[in-house]
């Protein structure tokens, strides 16, 4: 094995992708929410209503620090939490018709960011990159697994 910088790498990809998303977002005056909020929202625009516990396994947020968030959300009335139907003792969020439309923006800064991060790729390069990515995922679950660890 050559080179070792996979790691690094995809530590400075994430910590830059993410600062330029933070950016976008703060300059679009429509979008209501953060990056950090986005990972949940996305999560419910997949899929909803969810609860805390699906949220925090699809985010990787911790419950700490998710509770907050989806706290937060509430009051900026962009999802609404209820007693689920099938055991009253757990809540399901779900979006909020406001939360609902933020989705069409949200696609819209993620296109934007995705045209520099594949800036100067050619399709088959994007494919490459990707199968590649899913590969180390893939391998990283797998030893993830080993030690009882969730995804």
């Amino acid at each position: 094995m050559k080179s070792k910088n996979g790691g690094y790498l995809t530590l400075k990809i994430k910590l830059l992708n993410g600062r330029l998303f933070n950016r976008y977002l703060a300059m679009d005056s429509r979008i209501l929410y953060s990056a950090e909020q986005g990972k949940i929202m996305s999560a419910l625009w997949d899929k909803h209503p969810q609860t805390a516990s699906e949220l925090s396994q699809i985010t990787g947020l911790a419950n700490s620090s998710l509770s907050i968030m989806l706290r937060r959300l509430e009051e900026q009335g962009l999802i609404k939490s209820v007693a689920s139907e099938v055991d009253k003792r757990k809540r399901m969020f779900d979006l909020t018709p406001m939360g609902a439309e933020q989705e069409q923006l949200g696609n819209e800064v993620s296109y934007k960011l995705s045209e520099v991060f594949y800036k100067g790729f050619s399709d088959q390069e994007i494919e490459d990159v990707e199968r590649y990515l899913t590969r180390i995922l893939e391998n990283l679950e797998q030893e993830s697994a080993k030690y009882g660890r969730k995804k």
